[in-house]
């Protein structure tokens, strides 16, 4: 009689064992589902970075091509001003063009021009008749 106690015990040791391993399953199919999930996060996240990778090379290579379409116009912008004139040769063509303006500066008829010179050839005379 003593055999059948421990035969009893043997089919609860049995099924605690076996309600172990199921837990074990249980929680192992449960770290498999994490862990699924977890590199399906993983890869959405390195398509993500390939993509924002790819875009900000796209972007950097549109600035190259911009920063040296702008060089050249600075270039051509150089080369251009050193056609241009100089404040001071500027201000010399300003003067002249002041002097000869018909709108600011006053002309003399030929008439109005003998009649001055007549007039100074009389007061020159009579400074010498004087003298």
């Amino acid at each position: 009689m003593p055999e059948k106690p421990q035969t009893l015990s043997f089919p609860a040791e049995l099924n605690e064992i076996n309600r172990r391993v199921r837990m074990i399953e249980i929680k192992m199919d449960k770290i498999e589902e994490r862990i699924f999930s977890i590199e399906k996060s993983i890869q959405q996240l390195e398509t993500d970075l390939k993509i924002l990778k790819e875009t900000n090379e796209k972007k950097i290579l549109d600035l190259k091509n911009e920063i040296s379409l702008l060089n050249e116009k600075i270039e051509t912008i150089n080369k251009k001003a050193e056609q241009f004139v100089s404040k001071s040769e500027f201000q010399k063509i300003k003067t002249f063009l002041e002097i000869v303006n018909p709108l600011t500066s006053s002309f003399v008829s030929r008439e109005e021009l003998e009649t001055k010179i007549e007039e100074l050839k009389k007061s020159i005379l009579k400074q010498e008749n004087k003298i």
